[in-house]
């Protein structure tokens, strides 16, 4: 099976029918992502030459891209590391596979709307992955292209929805921080309970009088 094959999940220039979506392959858009991540962990993204890097990408497709003012609306207040997401994510559309899905998924559910979601709502959304912390777990790497397949409508090959849903709850990072933090404050509150357990008992034990 082709490269193409495995991560658009049919093959080349074979059409989708009408209830068929692309499917993307995990691993090897994890990898794209990967190779392209350490070269923005530090970069200022320029906002304009963001959306026309986009752009071209969907002329080549043979979408019309959004004006100008509209993808900056759309893309209002997202803060550098949010850029630095959406250019990440943006840069895997050279990926020849990666590019067909997402330009396939645009003309089925219009550009405005895959802008929308699965570029600026996304790059805001996973505001807890940062491109550092993407360079020091593959787990949240995982997360970043699961959550962005997600809200670009994709499909991962091998996977149902089901299983892809669980999946990205079982990795969700905020999750797991309010998990941590749950048991850190238990731990305190358990802590604190004990510290007033022994100053009872020393209080209680404690000789009386004087020497």
């Amino acid at each position: 099976m082709s490269r193409l094959e495995r991560l658009f999940g049919r093959k080349s220039g074979t059409p989708a029918g009408p209830d068929e979506r692309p499917l993307l392959d995990l691993a090897p858009l994890c990898e794209a992502l990967t190779r392209r991540r350490p070269a923005l962990e530090r970069k200022d993204v320029e906002p304009v030459l963001m959306r026309a890097r986009l752009a071209d990408f969907q002329r080549d497709h043979g979408l019309e891209p959004l004006p100008p003012e509209s993808f900056l609306t759309l893309c209002e207040g997202l803060d550098a590391e949010g850029w630095r997401r959406l250019a990440l994510v943006t840069s895997a559309l050279e990926e020849a596979p990666v590019g067909t899905a997402v330009a396939s998924l645009a003309k089925a559910r219009g550009v405005e709307k895959q802008v929308r979601e699965g570029f600026a709502d996304f790059a805001r959304q996973a505001r807890l992955l940062t491109l550092e912390l993407l360079g020091q777990s593959p787990l949240r790497l995982e997360e970043l292209a699961r959550r962005w397949a997600a809200s670009l409508g994709a499909g991962f090959q091998g996977e149902t929805d089901e299983q892809s849903a669980e999946r990205l709850a079982r990795l969700d990072y905020a999750k797991l921080l309010a998990e941590a933090e749950r048991a850190k404050k238990a731990a305190e509150a358990r802590q604190e309970k004990l510290k007033k357990l022994r100053e009872a008992q020393d209080a209680k034990l404690s000789p009386r009088g004087k020497w």
